[in-house]
């Protein structure tokens, strides 16, 4: 695995290329790759053969007109060729873009004329939509799961000698979640690969780890933690072809088949915690992540309690690698998303790129002065974003946070989140988790609701752990109980019980969609008691 030095070194060279630089240079024979599909049969695949199917691709690539500068989709599931295409991809210098299986042909056909996509790689199952998106289009598409294609791909060599080697140029094109609107097309260059020794570095893995990122295909965070960051440290990548996710089957496989490390998105985490798990040890588990959004400390203590194993929350985006980590479980300041990894020089500013003190809330914000490995170049096709994002010397995540006196950041909310009420600026992560510290929580949203006194009022949506029903009394509790845990100004007035919560295909709650129904049933004038979701809703004095 490579170290801080060696990464400052790389990340100066114009030449670099990570597939030749890192991947070429572990161990030929440890394996790469354990990959399990649905009926839990397993495919071992070395890192040499790793590199010499990927070679096999980097040349279909080149022999099908797909050069340096190209844009490419893939979408499969997850299946050895996600590996094969995105590493090819680096090898000839193509631009690849991975696109979630859940895309409607609108969708894909977004994705395909942002990237300006010459080809797209995809499987049986997802062919029939990607034809229907590109009907028209002078797109070449290709199903690698076809005998058709197999049979080209075993006739390729397996060398590739004319490795890509420019690292300014664009290398991947992932796309936001679409919490805040259209996904947005984000550039990344040929250091992005380099730049995830901080996300390796946090999840704590090195050359002896099977490491386990449940994600889906098609996300940034499959690439975090799927492809760059265990192939980077020289782990072994172990992913789960299940289908549709199940809680249950997951927590099996922890049990029975030797992961040490895992990473996922607090979703699955509080997905996990309401099964039953008194009888739950897995076989080897000793370092636990998540990412994706911030992680309530309620979910990181019921968990240790359960596995002994303490979560490391973090924080990066689509945008970047992981800037922010909890390296050490000794040292981990509940709900605090850590500190700032490796070559993330972090702030918290103003709007005017004023760095404020510790305690003082502001904009979470990476100082550009030099390269920085792993954080993007720009948002396509859309200058005033650009602009809105990069000034003053810095790159503004869009979130806000603020830093104490040890270096730790405490992650408040996106931007576009924060409720006023009143004269109080509320996040809605802090009441969020102060509700799943009560038993009967599994799960919350919390936003602004209209009102003609106070401008807003705090609203959580709740979803009830098993054995809990909605009542007047248990809203009253929940209200009280966020009074008792936290500032008294941020317990919610209104809280509706609903039975699932409006989300990205990814697994982030889309709070904006929550704010505009409010927005909505206010203009509307609707029944206090009519839930906003459908469910029920109480007001709480």
């Amino acid at each position: 695995m490579i170290d801080l030095e060696e990464m400052k070194e790389l990340q100066h060279r114009k030449d670099f290329n990570w597939v030749a630089d890192i991947l070429m240079k572990h161990d030929e024979d440890k394996t790469a790759l354990m990959l399990m599909d649905q009926d839990e049969n397993i495919q071992n695949i070395t890192y040499g053969e790793l590199v010499r199917k990927s070679m096999q691709y980097a040349n279909l690539l080149w022999d099908e007109g797909i050069h340096n500068g190209d844009s490419i989709l893939i979408m499969t599931k997850m299946i050895p060729d996600l590996w094969y295409i995105a590493i090819a991809s680096a090898l000839v210098g193509v631009v690849y873009s991975p696109a979630p299986l859940l895309l409607t042909s609108g969708d894909i056909k977004y994705r395909v004329e942002q990237i300006n996509a010459k080809a797209v790689f995809t499987d049986s199952d997802s062919r029939k939509p990607i034809e229907d998106a590109t009907r028209g289009y002078f797109i070449k598409i290709f199903d690698v799961t076809s005998e058709e294609f197999q049979n080209r791909v075993d006739v390729k060599a397996s060398e590739y000698s004319s490795i890509h080697r420019d690292a300014e140029t664009p290398h991947a094109i992932f796309f936001t979640s679409g919490t805040e609107g259209k996904p947005k097309a984000i550039v990344h260059n040929g250091y992005y690969p380099l730049g995830h020794l901080s996300t390796a570095m946090w999840l704590g893995i090195g050359p002896k780890d099977i490491h386990w990122n449940i994600s889906s295909p098609g996300w940034a965070k499959w690439a975090w933690s799927n492809l760059y960051a265990p192939l980077v440290a020289g782990s072994t990548s172990f992913a789960y072809e299940q289908g549709r996710f199940s809680a249950e089957r997951s927590l099996s496989v922890l049990e029975n088949y030797p992961i040490t490390s895992l990473c996922t998105a607090p979703t699955v985490w509080r997905m996990f915690l309401v099964q039953k798990l008194d009888n739950f040890r897995p076989l080897a588990l000793n370092k636990c992540s998540s990412a994706g959004e911030p992680l309530n400390p309620e979910i990181i203590s019921r968990w240790e309690k359960i596995t002994g194993v303490t979560i490391r929350d973090g924080y990066g985006q689509s945008e970047s690698t992981a800037m922010i980590g909890n390296v050490d479980p000794n040292k981990i300041k509940p709900g605090s998303t850590g500190k700032p990894l490796l070559q993330y020089d972090l702030r918290i500013v103003d709007e005017d790129g004023n760095e404020l003190g510790p305690g003082e809330e502001g904009n979470i914000a990476v100082k550009i002065g030099s390269r920085v490995p792993g954080l993007f170049d720009r948002y396509g096709n859309d200058s005033a974003l650009n602009a809105d994002r990069f000034k003053h010397g810095f790159y503004y995540t869009g979130d806000l946070g603020k830093m104490d006196s040890d270096g730790y950041v405490w992650f408040v909310s996106r931007a576009d989140d924060v409720i006023k009420a009143s004269d109080y600026r509320i996040g809605p992560f802090e009441v969020e988790s102060a509700l799943l510290s009560h038993p009967a929580v599994a799960e919350s949203a919390v936003v602004p609701t209209p009102d003609e006194i106070r401008g807003n009022l705090v609203k959580a949506f709740v979803i009830l752990r098993p054995g809990f029903k909605p009542s007047s009394d248990l809203a009253r509790e929940l209200s009280l109980h966020v009074k008792s845990v936290t500032a008294p100004y941020m317990r919610p007035k209104k809280i509706e019980f609903v039975s699932e919560l409006p989300k990205t295909i990814s697994g982030k709650i889309i709070r904006k969609q929550l704010r505009n129904l409010e927005m909505e049933k206010y203009a509307t004038k609707r029944d206090i008691d009519q839930g906003t979701l459908g469910g029920r809703e109480y007001r709480i004095p």
